[in-house]
């Protein structure tokens, strides 16, 4: 796995846990952070990008 792929299954890892293993109603909370993360990740890539 890649280091996206690992921190993408954290975090759905995290997600799980915290829904109590239910996605029904937790969906807004998993978009957010999905999105958060891929943020972060175009960010890392910008970033390293700019330095090359």
């Amino acid at each position: 796995m890649t280091d996206r792929e690992n921190g993408l299954s954290k975090l759905l890892d995290e997600h799980q846990h915290e829904s109590g293993l239910h996605m029904i109603g937790g969906r807004k909370r998993l978009i957010e952070r999905l999105m958060t993360f891929i943020e972060a990740e175009v960010k890392t890539v910008e970033r390293q990008a700019t330095a090359a």
